[in-house]
C-alpha cells in the first residue's frame, strides 16, 4: 500500500514537473521575431473587471481573459462587456480550487463544463490526466513565460519594473482580474510597454505554438537566470524588445590588455539569447549594432567603467561590429567554449561544428566604444519612471 501511494505521488510530481514547471507541449509564448505580447488575465470576472476594461481601452490594448465558470455565470454582464470590448475569452475551469483536481472525475467536470479553445489550469497545476482530458475536449493548454507576480504584497512600481525587465517579444504574461495591485501595476507598465515598441494583443493574434522539449527546457531555466541577475545586479542596457545586452559591472578578470590591467572596473556583456534566437543573421547584426549603442549610453553614465567585454567562440564575427578580440588562457577558454556550445544548442538548436574556432574574448575600451557608438547626448539622462534597467531589490520572489 505504501509503495502504491509512493508511486502515485511520484506520477503526480513528474506530471507537474514536466507539464507545469517546464511546460512541455503547452502554449507558453509566441514568435520571438515580432514585438507582439499577450496580456492574459485569470480568475475573472470580478468587481474590478470594468476598471480593467477601461484601462485597456484607454491604451487601445486587447487582451485575453481566462474566466472561471462559476464567476462567469454569476456575472454574465461582465462576460458580455469583455467580449464587446474585443477581448478574447477562454476557459480557466469551473472552480479555482486546485486541490480538488487531484480526483480525476472532478478534474474532468472542472474542464468540461465551459467553452473555450484554450484552457489554463488553476496555478498551472497539472495532474497525470490534465493533458489527456484537454485533448479529449479539444482544448489547448496555455501557460505563460512571464509572471507579473501581482498576487504578492509588493509595491506596484516594483512589479512594473520587473515586468518590463523580463518582457520579451512573444511573451504571454500572467496577470489576474481582481487585485487592485494589478490595475496599479498596469497603469505604470502599459504606457512604457507601448513606448518601447511592444504590441499587446490577443492569444489568437499572437498565435503561440506548443513548447518542444528544447523550448520547455529554456522555460524551466528562466528562474535561474532571474536569480543570477538579482544576485549580481545585472542590468539591461535597454528595455526595448530587441535590446540584446545585459551588463554586469565587475572587476575585469583579465587577461591583461594594453592599458587595461586586470581589476579595472568593467561591464561584462551577457547576450539576451531568447531575443536573438529566431532572428536572421542580417536582423541580428542590425539589432546588435543598435544594442551596442545602448551599452555605450550606460558606459557614458558611469565614469568608472574602463571597458566592455564578453566571451564567445563567435568573437571573430564581432569584428563586423568593431569589437576587438583576445586569446584566452586554457581554462577560461575551455569554460567559455563549453558555455557557448551549450547556448548554441539551447537557443538555436544547432550543434557546434567540428572545426569551429576556439572561444575568445571580444572587447572594446571605453574610448573605443564611445567613439564608435557615440551616445546621443554627452551623458545620457536617467531612466524615465517605470524604466528601471536593473532587477528590483531583493530579487525574485
Amino acid at each position: 500500500m505504501v509503495e502504491l501511494f509512493g508511486a502515485v505521488l511520484l506520477l503526480f510530481g513528474l506530471s507537474d514537473l514536466l507539464f507545469r514547471f517546464l511546460g512541455l507541449g503547452a502554449y507558453a509564448h509566441g514568435s520571438r521575431r515580432e514585438p507582439k505580447v499577450a496580456l492574459t488575465f485569470d480568475d475573472g470576472p470580478s468587481e474590478r473587471t470594468e476598471a480593467l476594461l477601461a484601462l485597456l481601452a484607454r491604451h487601445g490594448v486587447k487582451a485575453t481573459f481566462f474566466l472561471t465558470g462559476e464567476k462567469a455565470r454569476a456575472r454574465p454582464d461582465l462576460v458580455e462587456a469583455i467580449k464587446r470590448a474585443g477581448h478574447q475569452v477562454e476557459d480557466h475551469g469551473e472552480w479555482h480550487r486546485p486541490l480538488w483536481l487531484f480526483l480525476p472525475w472532478v478534474e474532468w467536470r472542472h474542464m468540461a463544463q465551459n467553452p473555450g479553445r484554450y484552457y489554463r489550469p488553476p496555478h498551472g497545476l497539472h495532474t497525470p490526466f490534465t493533458r489527456l482530458f484537454a485533448r479529449l475536449l479539444g482544448k489547448r493548454v496555455v501557460l505563460w513565460d512571464l509572471e507579473s507576480k501581482d498576487w504578492l504584497n509588493l509595491p506596484p512600481e516594483e512589479l512594473a519594473e520587473r515586468l518590463l525587465f523580463y518582457l520579451r517579444p512573444g511573451s504571454i504574461v500572467l496577470l489576474h482580474d481582481g487585485p487592485e495591485r494589478t490595475l496599479r501595476l498596469l497603469e505604470r507598465a502599459l504606457p512604457e510597454m507601448l513606448r518601447l515598441g511592444y504590441r499587446p494583443t490577443t492569444l489568437d493574434d499572437l498565435a503561440p505554438l506548443p513548447l518542444t522539449p528544447r523550448l520547455a527546457l529554456i522555460r524551466g531555466l528562466q528562474g535561474f537566470e532571474e536569480r543570477y541577475n538579482a544576485k549580481h545586479r545585472v542590468a539591461r542596457a535597454g528595455l526595448g524588445p530587441f535590446d540584446l545586452f545585459r551588463i554586469e559591472k565587475k572587476p575585469f578578470p583579465g587577461p591583461a590588455l594594453p592599458g587595461l590591467p586586470p581589476g579595472v572596473p568593467a561591464f561584462e556583456l551577457h547576450l539576451e539569447s531568447q531575443r536573438l534566437m529566431e532572428l536572421t543573421p542580417f536582423e541580428a547584426v542590425r539589432h546588435l549594432r543598435r544594442s551596442l549603442g545602448k551599452v555605450a549610453e550606460r558606459v557614458a553614465e558611469d565614469p568608472e567603467v574602463r571597458l566592455v567585454y564578453g566571451y564567445t567562440y563567435l568573437a571573430d564575427g564581432g569584428r563586423i561590429l568593431g569589437l576587438k578580440t583576445q586569446d584566452l588562457p586554457f581554462w577560461p577558454r575551455l569554460v567559455a567554449g563549453l558555455a557557448s556550445a551549450w547556448f548554441l544548442w539551447l537557443y538555436r538548436g544547432e550543434l557546434p561544428k567540428r572545426k569551429r574556432p576556439p572561444a575568445r574574448m571580444a572587447y572594446l575600451s571605453r574610448e573605443e566604444l564611445l567613439a564608435r557608438y557615440p551616445p546621443s547626448t554627452p551623458a545620457s539622462p536617467p531612466p524615465e519612471p517605470g524604466a528601471r534597467r536593473t532587477p528590483p531589490p531583493g530579487g525574485p520572489a
